[in-house]
């Protein structure tokens, strides 16, 4: 049986607040051990050319073990979006009638030969 055991991270960016430097991560996979060894499931969407390239060419990714409320098997994408509501906003059939330009289908300019 497959195991979540850690979280892959990437340090996307950086900023300052109050004087002191926060680092912006972002979870790009899972690392998941099975019957046949580790395997790494990376985010099809995760892009490296964001992260900061050391002089080799190459990145740092960092594990972490994952946290108790992702271990109970809901994505963390469901937890994180507050509940919108559902209903779709009904579609607006009314059609304005006053057209503000010619009609090209009548008048000395028409397009009817």
């Amino acid at each position: 049986m497959a195991k979540h055991k850690y979280d892959v991270v990437a340090t996307v960016g950086k900023y300052e607040k109050n004087g002191e430097t926060k680092y912006i991560s972002r979870k790009v996979g899972a690392v998941i051990q099975t019957d046949k060894g580790f395997r790494m499931k990376m985010d099809a969407f995760f892009n490296p050319a964001g992260c900061k390239v050391d002089e080799d060419g190459s990145i740092w990714l960092a594990l972490f073990e994952p946290r108790d409320d992702q271990q109970q098997g809901q994505p963390q994408q469901q937890r994180q979006q507050p509940q919108r509501n559902q209903q779709a906003a009904p579609p607006d059939d009314q059609f304005i009638d006053d057209i503000p330009f010619a009609d090209p289908y009548r008048g000395a300019r028409s397009l009817l030969i």
